[in-house]
């Protein structure tokens, strides 16, 4: 069986779309409280990967042209020369959790706080 062969082709330049920034989880109370609010704007998520907190702002670069082709190709900055296919979500999913209101924070914080209780009475028990 022949390896696929990951590409560009045919990709309508979703990594020119959405700016991806890699922040510090959150651990104090104002840490959660400003994700919160950060999430009350339409243009912003959260998501996890790999146990790795980022923040997504959604938005289109300014240089891409009609048809979603860079116009700055030559000159693009390093961070778009060293995104590549298959790492991309054009071939899957980019985020193992995401976030896209505060409503679905709270509830993630919930489901971790009883994670953690649990584990604890677990090792209480043992």
């Amino acid at each position: 069986m022949k390896p696929k062969k990951y590409t560009c082709e045919g990709c309508p330049g979703l990594c020119c779309s959405d700016l991806e920034e890699s922040i510090t989880k959150p651990r104090t109370i104002d840490d959660w409280d400003n994700l919160k609010w950060e999430l009350h704007f339409s243009n912003t998520k959260a998501f996890i990967r790999n146990r790795r907190w980022y923040k997504l702002t959604l938005g289109t670069c300014i240089y891409l042209d009609e048809n979603k082709r860079c116009t700055i190709y030559e000159r693009r900055p390093q961070v778009c020369r060293d995104h590549n296919p298959p790492g991309c979500e054009f071939y899957g999913s980019i985020y193992d959790t995401i976030f896209e209101t505060p409503e679905q924070l709270d509830a993630y914080i919930k489901k971790e706080k009883r994670k953690r209780k649990n584990k604890k009475r677990k090792s209480v028990s043992s």
